[in-house]
């Protein structure tokens, strides 16, 4: 086994740890923002745990693992079942994630563009959302069970007023849009700004973590 992907949830807080032949590689920490070792990860009763497994993987520890991990790139959507999801480098893009907490099958996408394609293209809004739905659906999702999460949506341009320019706010309103008229909840998001963002989801309990290109951490 060349590595695990860990998550850890206990009265102090949550985290993920991606490993590598027993080794943390990187990892993701509900306590980043007070924590005085950031995510360089020492002592403490989260990290000690995901060391204990990984010396003794015969005792659970209370830790879940999940299957790997996929990146949607720009203008894509990846569908994955307790698979770790991510989208990295967004500006005035929209990470979008559809999630069914009951089966484990969730989606994440990298919208570009507000509104709808005509080619079918999911760089846009609608599309991209419309199309991953359908496909979450054929591989056993619930539709009655499906919610969303999403951010984004910085406004990089931002000495720039022109309304045609205010690309990610437009994104933002796109996205919500199309999830209200498809009827599924919008449980968290974070959108807007002049910072970039990483966006990371965790179907194990729903989490949307997310990383600011200038400094900072947020759980959703």
């Amino acid at each position: 086994m060349t590595g695990d992907i860990l998550f850890i949830s206990k009265g102090s807080g949550k985290a993920i740890f991606i490993t590598k032949r027993d080794v943390i590689i990187k990892s993701y920490c509900s306590l980043s923002s007070t924590c005085s070792f950031r995510d360089r990860c020492q002592s403490c009763n989260i990290i000690d745990t995901a060391k204990s497994y990984m010396m003794d993987r015969t005792s659970s520890f209370g830790i879940k693992t999940l299957d790997g991990e996929l990146s949607a790139g720009i203008g894509e959507y990846k569908i994955g079942k307790s698979i770790l999801l991510e989208v990295m480098g967004l500006g005035s893009c929209i990470g979008v994630v559809l999630f069914d907490i009951s089966t484990g099958i969730s989606g994440i996408a990298h919208v570009l563009l507000p509104g709808a394609s005509q080619n079918g293209e999911t760089k846009y809004a609608e599309t991209a959302i419309e199309k991953m739905l359908e496909d979450m659906i054929k591989q056993g999702a619930r539709k009655s069970k499906i919610a969303s999460k999403f951010a984004g949506g910085a406004q990089v341009f931002k000495h720039m007023n022109l309304e045609i320019l205010k690309i990610g706010s437009r994104n933002a309103i796109s996205v919500e849009e199309t999830l209200i008229k498809n009827k599924i909840p919008i449980l968290a998001k974070d959108v807007g700004g002049e910072v970039g963002r990483n966006v990371i989801f965790n179907p194990l309990d729903g989490s949307l973590i997310i990383r600011y290109t200038k400094g900072g951490i947020l759980w959703l």
